[in-house]
């Protein structure tokens, strides 16, 4: 994902890292420099918004 659309993440959505189906995290916190995930199998993170070029949007279904 781009910088720009890390910052039009939401709080509540989902991403994955990588192509790992099992890597995944929800957004819990966002602002003007990056986003905090909260992983599902580790602690948050916090992630500057041009860093995220392996992050991926996780559908809602």
């Amino acid at each position: 994902m781009t910088g720009d659309e890390s910052r039009a993440l939401k709080v509540g959505d989902r991403v994955r890292w990588g192509e790992d189906q099992g890597d995944q995290g929800t957004i819990t916190e966002r602002n003007w420099s990056g986003v905090t995930l909260k992983w599902d199998d580790r602690a948050e993170q916090s992630v500057l918004h041009n860093d995220m070029k392996l992050a991926f949007l996780i559908s809602k279904k």
